[in-house]
Order: C-alpha cells, then sequence, then structure tokens
C-alpha cells in the first residue's frame, strides 16, 4: 500500500529494495543496467552459488538483523544478491 501511495510502479527496467522499519518504510528504486542488477532466489545457478560467502542464504525478503547483500559479477553483468547471513 505504502508503495502505491508514493506512486511506485515495479517493471522489468526497475526495481526497489523496500525497507521496513517499526516506524517508516523506505524504498530505494533504481534501474537495472549492465553496471547493476538484481539477482532472483530463483534464478541463482550452482556457479553463483559457489560466488556467495559460506553461510549466506539467498531470500526474496530478510529479517532487519540478519539481512544483507551480496555484489556478484556473472555473466559479464554486476548483481546484487539479497539474502541472510546467520
Amino acid at each position: 500500500m505504502y508503495l502505491v501511495a508514493n506512486n511506485y510502479v515495479a517493471d522489468e527496467g526497475h526495481f526497489a529494495f523496500v525497507l521496513v522499519g517499526k516506524e517508516t518504510i523506505e524504498f530505494a528504486p533504481f534501474k537495472r543496467s549492465q553496471k547493476l542488477d538484481v539477482l532472483a532466489r530463483h534464478e541463482i545457478s550452482s556457479s553463483a552459488e559457489e560466488m556467495l560467502p559460506k553461510g549466506f542464504a539467498p531470500h526474496a525478503c530478510a529479517s532487519g538483523q540478519s539481512a544483507g547483500f551480496v555484489k556478484i559479477g556473472l555473466r559479464a553483468r554486476t548483481y546484487v544478491v539479497l539474502g541472510e547471513l546467520p
């Protein structure tokens, strides 16, 4: 509802990280490009998985206490993977 109220609409060329706190909601939109893209959990191949830190678990949504981002290079592109560390 927050994103709709702020007129944010995702599409194939744009993503946003949504940060939900106790009192506030923030979103950080960005445009996909060769320089930066998001690799979703369901897109992670075995070769991409080998690049992730030990114990890092990719997720579509992550808890604030253990949430993290990992930047990897794959197929001549830079990706960010959202996940959790124990």
